[in-house]
């Protein structure tokens, strides 16, 4: 396969120009129609006459790929303050900001969620806990794997956890067990990982 780059050109039919135009490769967000996903940075032929993408070459089909089967939701919730201030800690500890680490950390607490019965009944005591209580005035926003969410939260619902935003703070309180009082070394391992990677 010839990988293309930004710049190279070539020669396609227009449907626009209803002719052989010339094209050159450029970086472009490529709206798909389906799935209504924008998808950034896809490389694609555009036409030299009216600048309309004309091709979109073999080597940017993965990425459109994994966007139509990947559906990103946004997850919302009001969370007692200091539990936020619980991940800002975490985040210190790992010596990462926040903003880049605080999803990846909650993702990767999902996914224990959706595969882990013990962990699941876990993150069901600690949202009942008197840590996780408290006046919900810090608001969280992660974005999340649609399936993801949605496995977590229907096996957290089959243990007894009343509301996606009860599994979040089980989730931070669970977090803190973990990271700062020690309780997880393994997991502590996998999160030092985490926080390398972002």
């Amino acid at each position: 396969m010839r990988i293309l780059r930004e710049g190279d050109t070539g020669k396609a039919v227009c449907t626009t120009c209803e002719k052989l135009v010339g094209i050159r490769y450029e970086y472009r967000t490529v709206h798909l129609e389906k799935t209504r996903v924008d998808v950034e940075s896809v490389l694609v032929g555009a036409c030299d006459v009216c600048a309309r993408t004309v091709t979109i070459p073999a080597q940017s089909s993965p990425r459109l790929k994994e966007a139509r089967e990947r559906q990103l939701a946004v997850f919302n919730a009001r969370v007692p303050q200091h539990l936020e201030d619980i991940l800002h800690l975490i985040a210190d500890r790992f010596e990462v900001p926040y903003s880049s680490f605080c999803s990846a950390l909650l993702r990767y607490y999902l996914r224990l969620v959706k595969v882990d019965e013990g962990f699941a009944r876990r993150v069901m005591r600690l949202a009942r806990s008197k840590l996780a209580v408290g006046r919900s005035n810090a608001r969280l926003s992660l974005r999340v794997d649609q399936e993801v969410l949605d496995l977590a939260w229907e096996h957290a619902r089959e243990v007894g956890v009343r509301t996606q935003t009860d599994m979040f703070k089980g989730i931070i309180v669970a977090a803190k067990e973990d990271v700062i009082d020690g309780l997880a070394k393994a997991r502590q391992r996998e999160l030092e990982g985490i926080a390398a990677a972002t």
